[in-house]
């Protein structure tokens, strides 16, 4: 009964602390002191702001502009617009190039000395279309002004502080790429400060930073009192694919750090994203980090240039443990050793045999790939039962549901498995994983990689779970492979390795204590003593498990299968002999999975917070002669097909390529007063100078333009407004550029022929917001908004050219 209450006691220690972790802080009031940052006044800018989208080359954006230029007058800022064409390559772009007409807003809160390198705040302006924003970000532009209000009423500050609202961040890092690499201003900067949004709740993490990190992160420790931020999360951002504004400026060789709430991520980029819809906590929460770390820069006499990064993360939002690489690696060193050679003496005792140890490591790696594989389950059960719905976010708005069923999947699997251990079932937890990895593997489109987990963590199952063994033993096996696993993360991402080092220095005193005093172990104070550093680990797992799974569980819970298997691990000598725990584990697997079938059956119902997304769009074939009503998919409420029939077509199933990726929903328009969008290919010169000029210009408002280009043979030397292009035009293959916000002005692209002869085939699209005059739209369905494309006219022009 005392194992069960001590169980039962670090789980609910794990779910409160790693509510405490998360726990956001009340809003300040607009009424106080002026020093302080006030989510209440910061809402008025939201409120203005975020009132309808605005994404960049929009008629809205203008207004945006406006009404930023006259709060930060007021603010004493002097803002200016910096227009520049900004050209950005990326290797993990689909585009040869993105471009745009960008119009960047800066203004300056002066600091007695002007000759110190200036703290630059910076946040976008510009939304996606369809979306107002209030998260991304009109909630970290709102926060920088609150922010300049706090910091002009403390008083003189040494060093300039610069505002950056930046245009053009959604179509690409635009504005702030053509800020950090060509504007004057650039050469004043010192440390950057951004501002990020993905959902509209949730509490502010710190989440990236530049290299050589170990003196911002002890400016940050030193002046935040609720502190969100981990290196391990700083380490795997670096290696995604994934940018914000930042990028920019660590191209540059800027030092920075990057802030950001992702609580309820079915507002990103949707029209769910409104005032009234942001958590006024998580607006707190980024400014009480801000401000103090803003203020302390722009006091610093001198800000210290580190060589190393730092390993850091926050005890459950209330302390930030920071410590210098070499210190992580003598933590790690210790708790290694201490492991190895609590294993190498129990061997020595006799109380180990190696064979049991090994047996004990192997069915920690078979507990790892059965619950990983559990966990893929989950999504694929749900994403299956949602497969006609017409929106992206169909598995994210099912959050709350799969966050449940992933602990109960992963637990109960967890179970299940530690009692074949226990107790040599090997059979019965192969053929489990078996199925659970084919199961997994045929829900929905095939997907071999569950298959491949389920197969080997069956096989594993066979090879090490054959035999009884002592708890003590597999205890050792398993804690020893955990320290091995510990100093390979060390090697590999020392700056992450406290992941595994943290919970290994919990884990090596139970050992020690099962090693070297197992009569006081099995008594009640060696279990307390044991459940102790259960909690606390259990505390850590559960507050990471819930970042990873708020920023990618909801489709990879795997994801966190590693934590739940160290929360289990601390478990294991408490339920290693129980006889409940087959009951347990099924229990929980059932609950799980019957909360996965819950959730996709409930997904198919729109509902005011998990909406069903359409789009139909208007596409303009000019030079053909003909017009189509477009969708990607249909929908459950028929508003879609309704769209697509309304001047008497019938939709069928079509490809666009290259205008668009996979089949479309296309149905016959009628022809609207649209004109051809100005696209003009030229051939000028002889021999070597002989070269192509291509010119692009919207007719029609459109709010940006996409070039599709397409060689018979490999084409290179592009230039795009004057700047050269680093990427070759593949022969036969169609590759695109986009360039956003150009109003009328013709967009250039040059490039030199290639052999004695050949030909370039060129498609383009003018975009813009609006269906063509006079066609109106069907009142949408309660819960279904707008997504992508809807509302757009697509405007289309051909052309080629030979030599």
């Amino acid at each position: 009964m005392l194992r069960w209450l001590l169980v039962l006691l670090i789980l609910l220690s794990g779910v409160g602390l790693a509510v405490l972790a998360n726990r956001l802080p009340t809003p300040v009031p607009e009424g106080a002191p002026a020093t302080q940052f006030s989510a209440a006044r910061a809402m008025k800018d939201v409120r203005m702001i975020a009132r309808r989208t605005h994404p960049a080359g929009s008629a809205e954006i203008e207004e945006t502009r406006r009404y930023l230029m006259e709060r930060m007058t007021g603010l004493g800022l002097a803002p200016q617009i910096h227009t520049q064409t900004a050209i950005v390559t990326r290797r993990y772009f689909n585009d040869v190039a993105i471009g745009g007409l960008m119009r960047n807003i800066v203004g300056e809160l002066k600091g007695s000395d002007p000759a110190l390198p200036a703290v630059l705040l910076m946040a976008h302006y510009d939304t996606v279309p369809l979306s107002p924003g209030a998260g991304d970000d009109t909630s970290g532009v709102a926060v920088a002004l609150e922010v300049a209000r706090a910091l002009k009423a403390a008083g003189p500050l040494r060093r300039s502080v610069l505002f950056l609202f930046t245009d053009g961040e959604e179509a690409g890092l635009l504005g702030s790429s053509a800020f950090f690499e060509s504007d004057p201003l650039r050469s004043r900067i010192g440390p950057v400060i951004n501002l990020e949004a993905r959902g509209d709740r949730g509490k502010t993490m710190m989440f990236q930073t530049s290299a050589n990190n170990r003196a911002l992160v002890e400016v940050y420790r030193r002046s935040v009192g609720s502190p969100a931020a981990d290196s391990l999360m700083v380490t795997i951002y670096k290696r995604m694919p994934n940018d914000t504004d930042l990028t920019a400026a660590l191209e540059q060789g800027h030092a920075g750090m990057n802030f950001a709430f992702v609580g309820h991520q079915m507002a990103y980029h949707t029209q769910l994203s409104t005032p009234d819809n942001l958590d006024p906590g998580s607006l707190q929460h980024m400014g009480n980090q801000v401000l103090p770390v803003a203020h302390a820069f722009a006091q610093a006499g001198k800000l210290d240039q580190a060589s190393e990064d730092a390993v850091f993360a926050d005890l459950f939002g209330q302390y930030l443990v920071a410590y210098p690489s070499w210190l992580g690696w003598v933590l790690a060193i210790v708790a290694v050793g201490v492991v190895f050679a609590s294993a190498g003496a129990g061997m020595a005792r006799g109380a180990v045999t190696w064979r049991d140890a090994v047996a004990g490591a192997g069915g920690l790696l078979t507990l790892l790939l059965g619950i990983a594989t559990m966990l893929m389950l989950a999504p694929r059960l749900v994403a299956l039962l949602l497969s006609d719905v017409a929106s992206p976010y169909a598995l994210i708005g099912q959050f709350d549901w799969l966050l449940a069923a992933t602990i109960l999947l992963g637990i109960g699997s967890g179970a299940l498995l530690i009692h074949a251990a226990a107790n040599g079932r090997r059979r019965a937890a192969a053929v489990l994983l078996g199925a659970a990895g084919v199961l997994a593997a045929l829900l929905g489109s095939f997907s071999l990689v569950p298959l491949v987990l389920g197969v080997a963590a069956g096989l594993l199952a066979l090879a090490s779970l054959g035999r009884r063994v002592a708890l003590t033993a597999w205890f050792t096996g398993a804690v020893a492979l955990v320290a091995l696993s510990a100093l390979v993360l060390q090697i590999m991402l020392p700056n992450g390795a406290h992941a595994l080092v943290w919970p290994l220095l919990l884990l090596a005193p139970v050992l020690a204590l099962l090693l070297f005093a197992p009569k006081v172990a099995a008594r009640p104070a060696g279990l307390v003593a044991m459940a102790i550093p259960a909690a606390l680990l259990a505390g850590l797992m559960a507050r990471s498990g819930y970042d990873f799974f708020l920023m990618i569980g909801a489709t990879l819970p795997a994801v966190i299968a590693p934590l739940i298997l160290l929360a289990l691990l601390a478990l294991v000598p408490l339920i290693w002999s129980s006889r409940n725990l087959p009951r347990l584990g099924l229990l929980c697997v059932a609950v799980g999975l019957a909360i996965c079938i819950a959730a996709g059956i409930k997904g198919r119902t729109p509902t005011a917070d998990s909406p069903e997304m359409v789009e139909a769009f208007y596409l303009a074939d000019t030079d053909k002669g003909r017009a189509s009503w477009v969708s990607g998919k249909l929908d459950s409420t028929g508003w879609v097909k309704a769209a697509l029939a309304q001047d008497g077509g019938t939709a069928r199933l079509q490809s666009l390529a290259p205008l668009f990726k996979g089949d479309h929903w296309v149905a016959r328009a009628k022809r609207a007063a649209l004109v051809r969008p100005g696209l003009a290919l030229a051939v000028a010169g002889d021999g070597k100078e002989r070269r192509i000029s291509l010119s692009a210009t919207n007719a029609n408002g459109g709010r940006y333009m996409r070039i599709f280009l397409k060689p018979s043979v490999d084409l290179t030397g592009l230039t795009l407004m004057d700047r050269p292009l680093p990427d070759t035009l593949k022969a036969g293959d169609w590759s695109q550029l986009t360039f956003h916000a150009s109003g009328t002005e013709a967009v250039r692209l040059t490039m030199p022929t290639a052999g004695p002869s050949g030909q370039l085939e060129v498609e383009m699209i003018e975009v813009r917001d609006s269906w063509p005059e006079g066609r109106t739209a069907a009142p949408l369905p309660p819960h279904v908004i707008p997504y992508r494309r809807a509302g757009n006219s697509v405007i289309v022009a051909r052309a080629a050219v030979k030599w």
